[in-house]
């Protein structure tokens, strides 16, 4: 740790000062004495009005700056729409912590008309267990859809829907701090329009008021929240091509009058996309050659109603809710050849996928919450109901060879209740405590009826179809206590769940039950550590259950000899998971990680010699390692009117299982690279570069070639930024996914293509009132049990 520090201190010129340094202190309120929050803090010289530090006031309106020393100081407060405060000059002497009198805002008596910030936020911010992406200003990510954006993240890398962080899986998805399995996971990646989403959370280390599912990280998606005064909103338009057409548009508007706060939004998205997949594998003494292509023609609406009423300055309700539905027709072909030893063809034949798949789902949430106290006492309460509903039939025909046609049809009833609350304590100056308590149920009812063609007439299959209900309730209950003093950050949290499930197969009149009781501790600290260096540490214990979909013991066809399967058997995965960071100006600089996860949930190929058959599913792995470190570097020093940053994440993954007979034990070292570039261009034009590279790493029981791309756009803003206007090419360069099994009796050879390159078009206007107003963010009680309840 030492020579680490040395080290950052020759490379960027930092020295350790052997004088004592003072803290000057306060708290700030509005005019209604409550605690202003987001207040800017200049610390000021008392000679010459010259700033020293600035800081912001927190959610209790207090602020702290640290690290000064002795002199003449004044304090100027400022927030847009109120009116400037100064404080009258005071001395601070070596050492000494000065407490600055309590001050008051006011509104401004006259507001200004426009307010031009020229500092933007920087792309990547760190914390303590979290890194923010500040993705709003990106043009390439946000003209296209939620998996186009989450290439922002460095190391992020999305194949098949499978979201991987640096090589990892098991990663939980937020939207807004609620979970997303309410929709199947196509739909979130590929039918959500990027351009409402303001940053990427990614928490490697969730506290405990967190639900403490996710051992690969938690990704939260924060939207974009219009905090205007009066009636607002925007317009947004775009079109796309890549080898099938892609249109979307989407509205929004929010009036916002003293207590009253209403927020409406629509949309459509006409997300298409185009996916293939090869594979060679040997089976006995012949090799089967199978190549597949999958487009997907989705047409899919959304809209949303929320008020939040203030029955007092104290006491907040609110209530919102949600509709989304999708139509998706997906006509998949799949050609497939059988050659002996020899080379020579053996059998070859042609199926049809035909899937006809709609689904629809509905949100409603209502809340409550009370600001006890200017000292920061807080109680709130959470009620959420999600219900999704799916109507889905595939249809197999296979030419060539003697198949029987197929028909499966698998509907689907979810439904969601959550209840949650939350009390927030401060215990003096500089500690909070906070506890809360959690109950969710769900109820899931999922049918396969199976048939099959014969002799002119569609009869059931009874060996595949089965009705499967699956009940799940989790109690939990969590305390934390928070430290903050100037640039010192800490917390320690310790989260109980309780979580019953049965599963019951009505077909097989056949039940299991799961009883789960688990401690999750978790642990943070972020700290200065010389200069604009910093550091932090953190510590988690998390769970990742099985999804929901990955219980039912279905069985669904690609083609006659390819299928998937659930495996209601799977039990949850646990990690211990640490991270080091270092950090200069609170931007990532360089980080150390080492996760142990036990009973890896990973999903896997299997291969039957007798019949040439190979089906995936989902099992438990007794082991999974991985450890290293990343690093991080700005690239604003190369030119004034470049910004950007780049950085490589180093990891060793190992996994170790008994399974399929043998010893299953594999590593790998995986590199992953991430690079972005901005540059201001002359019209007042602004462009856009992005790249990424991930090495060879492991998944499972399968191994997997590097793969890369490179993305650019361009973008410029007219009539006062009203109008934003962005151009993007998605896989200018790209690198696919190829992998190989070899494991027992598997040697399968596998390449994953898609659509590349992607043009893409995006117009925005905003419209209605500038002037600002701060809002507040909350977390609905649906955390967990949502993203759950997606399908792969």
């Amino acid at each position: 740790m030492k020579q680490i520090a040395l080290l950052v201190f020759v490379l960027c010129g930092l020295g350790l000062s052997a004088t004592a340094q003072g803290l000057v202190r306060g708290q700030v309120t509005d005019e209604n004495n409550q605690p202003a929050e987001f207040i800017n803090v200049l610390l000021l010289a008392a000679a010459d009005s010259a700033v020293v530090k600035m800081e912001l006031t927190d959610s209790r309106g207090r602020y702290e700056i640290a690290g000064l020393p002795a002199g003449q100081y004044r304090l100027q407060f400022m927030g847009l729409s109120y009116a400037d405060v100064f404080t009258e000059p005071f001395a601070l002497q070596e050492g000494e912590t000065y407490t600055a009198p309590l001050m008051k805002l006011t509104i401004a008596a006259q507001m200004l008309q426009t307010v031009e910030v020229s500092a933007r936020r920087p792309l990547l911010e760190q914390q303590a267990g979290k890194l923010i992406v500040n993705v709003e200003q990106s043009i390439t990510g946000q003209t296209g859809s939620v998996v186009d954006l989450l290439k922002k993240v460095p190391g992020m890398v999305v194949v098949n829907d499978q979201v991987r962080m640096a090589g990892r899986q098991g990663v939980t998805i937020l939207i807004d701090g609620r979970p997303t399995n309410y929709m199947d996971v196509q739909s979130l990646l590929r039918e959500m329009p990027a351009n409402n989403i303001a940053r990427i959370e990614v928490i490697s280390q969730p506290g405990a008021a967190f639900d403490a599912e996710g051992t690969g990280g938690v990704i939260n998606i924060i939207l974009k929240k219009n905090a205007l005064l009066g009636a607002n909103g925007q317009l947004s338009a775009g079109a796309g091509y890549g080898e099938l057409w892609k249109y979307r548009a989407n509205g929004s508007v929010t009036y916002r009058n003293g207590p009253l706060n209403l927020s409406a939004s629509l949309g459509y998205n006409h997300r298409t996309w185009v996916e293939y997949l090869d594979v060679d594998r040997v089976v006995g003494d012949q090799l089967y050659q199978q190549r597949n292509r999958e487009p997907g023609v989705p047409h899919s609406g959304s809209g949303r109603l929320g008020i939040d009423y203030d029955l007092s300055a104290a006491h907040r309700i609110g209530a919102a809710g949600s509709y989304s539905r999708s139509n998706n027709e997906v006509r998949g072909q799949n050609g497939s050849r059988i050659l002996d030893a020899s080379g020579q063809e053996v059998a070859a034949f042609t199926t049809n996928n035909n899937q006809d798949r709609r689904w629809q789902s509905q949100n409603a949430e209502a809340y409550y919450r009370w600001k006890i106290d200017t000292s920061g006492r807080e109680l709130s309460a959470d009620y959420s109901y999600a219900y999704f509903l799916r109507s889905a039939v595939t249809n197999l025909s296979t030419i060539g060879a003697d198949f029987n046609n197929r028909r499966n049809e698998e509907p689907a009833d979810t439904r969601i209740h959550s209840y949650k609350i939350d009390y927030k304590h401060p215990l003096g100056q500089y500690w909070r405590a906070e506890a809360g308590a959690k109950y969710s149920q769900a109820r899931l009812d999922n049918e396969l009826a199976a048939s099959i063609f014969n002799n002119g007439e569609w009869d059931d299959d009874t060996g595949l179809s089965n009705r499967f209900l699956f009940d799940e309730n989790i109690a939990a209950a969590y305390v934390s206590a928070a430290f903050k003093k100037g640039d010192w950050d800490a917390s320690l949290g310790l989260r109980y769940e309780d979580a019953r499930s049965e599963g019951y197969s009505v077909t097989l009149d056949s039940t299991i039950n799961r009883h789960f009781q688990q401690l999750f501790p978790s642990l943070s600290i972020a700290a200065p550590l010389a200069g604009k260096l910093g550091w932090s540490v953190a510590y988690s214990y998390r769970i990742e259950r099985p999804r929901y979909y990955d219980l039912n013991p279905f069985v669904s066809y690609i083609d006659p000899l390819t299928f998937q399967k659930g495996n209601p058997f799977l039990r949850p995965e646990l990690t211990h998971s640490g991270q080091f960071s270092l950090t200069f100006e609170k931007q990532p600089f360089f980080n150390l990680s080492y996760d142990l996860t036990n009973h890896a949930i990973t999903q896997v190929t299997e291969q039957d010699d007798a019949t040439g058959a190979a089906f995936a599913t989902t099992v438990n792995l007794d082991r999974y390692v991985r450890y290293g470190g990343s690093l991080f570097f700005p690239l604003d020093f190369i030119h004034k009117s470049i910004s950007g940053y780049g950085g490589a994440m180093l990891f060793y993954n190992q996994y170790v299982s008994d399974y399929l007979g043998a010893e299953f034990n594999q590593d790998q070292w995986n590199l992953t690279g991430f690079l972005q570039l901005n540059v201001k261009l002359p019209a007042s034009i602004n462009m856009e570069i992005t790249g990424w590279y991930q090495g060879k790493g492991l998944d499972g029981i399968m191994a997997y070639d590097p793969l890369f791309g490179v993305d650019a756009g361009i973008e410029r803003k007219f009539l006062d930024d009203k109008l934003r206007v962005q151009l993007s090419a998605e896989g200018i360069i790209q690198r696919f996914w190829y992998g190989e099994v070899n494991y027992q009796n598997m040697n399968f050879d596998i390449v994953s293509r898609w659509e590349a390159p992607i043009v893409n078009l995006n117009v925005t206007w905003k419209f209605g009132n500038q002037y600002l107003k701060k809002d507040e963010s909350r977390r609905s009680a649906a955390e967990e049990e949502r993203r759950r309840a997606q399908e792969k």
